[in-house]
């Protein structure tokens, strides 16, 4: 039995259970866990042990490569990545079951295995990214996430199952998966072709509706111009009548002239019976 080695790019967690259950099952005292524990750091982990020192003990090491290399100061980074994370195209559920199981671990530390579980759970359902998947394991009401896990691929490998069969003229039967997706891409090039061609219809339609609007805009801009035009033309001409107005003198009226006549007789009058 040899204990693994260490270089600081590999799970620190990993490696210190490694060392611990290792150390357990030998019944090592403090100076053997001490010096085992320097001879498997290697790389940048092994610089460690310049600054423990000739006095280090394995506690004063651990805290130093959980400094360095834990995931304490890393949990906002996996809970980050735990909640990214959706199931890629085509990839096994034991690859995501596996992956999420990491990143929880990763992401609460010295949490209890309940809680761990619990947060497990809830994320492998939502990181499937199938709503009706997701409604079926919830209907069976998984306990742990192993259990989700379980139920998710025994309903996966149903539907798997459920393909139509085509009888052949032997009297056998025989699946016709190929047939079956030929017919359903045929079908959806179809449909999108359709969907295209009504979107490109509803566009046209739109841009005729649009040029009758600028039209008649452009219609009611004329007319309003117009309307402008000819109250400006008809304040003018008044304008030109107030000021003909105001400029020409009075016309003369005949009583002035009867009386401005009369008014000279009377002063020739006047003045011939001055001179008499």
């Amino acid at each position: 039995m040899k204990l693994s080695r260490y270089d600081g790019t590999t799970s620190l967690e990993t490696f210190l259970a490694k060392f611990t259950s290792m150390a357990d099952y030998m019944n090592w005292n403090e100076s053997d866990r001490y010096h085992h524990l320097c001879a498997s750091l290697d790389g940048v982990a092994g610089q460690i042990l310049w600054d423990v020192g000739p006095n280090g003990t394995v506690a004063k090491i651990i805290a130093l490569l959980r400094t360095r290399f834990g995931n304490e100061l890393q949990s906002e980074r996996f809970r980050a990545e735990l909640k990214a994370r959706h199931r890629q195209p085509r990839e096994p559920l034991q690859q995501l079951y596996l992956d999420v199981s990491k990143l929880v671990t990763l992401a609460y530390p010295g949490k209890s295995a309940e809680l761990c579980n619990h947060v497990a759970k809830e994320a492998f359902l939502e990181a499937l990214g199938d709503p009706q998947l997701q409604l079926k394991v919830l209907e069976r009401e998984p306990k742990t996430v192993e259990d989700t896990l379980a139920v998710a691929s025994r309903m996966e490998a149903y539907a798997a199952s459920v393909v139509p069969r085509q009888y052949d003229g032997d009297g056998g039967d025989r699946k016709h998966k190929q047939k079956f997706k030929s017919i359903y891409v045929v079908e959806g090039k179809e449909q999108s072709t359709t969907t295209e061609g009504d979107g490109m219809a509803l566009i046209l339609q739109r841009m005729r509706e649009l040029q009758a609007e600028c039209s008649n805009t452009k219609q009611e801009i004329e007319r309003v111009k117009a309307q402008k035009e000819e109250a400006k033309r008809i304040a003018d001409e008044a304008n030109q009548a107030i000021r003909a107005t105001k400029t020409s003198p009075p016309p003369a009226s005949a009583s002035s002239n009867s009386n401005q006549g009369g008014s000279g007789q009377n002063q020739y009058r006047n003045q011939g019976n001055y001179r008499g």
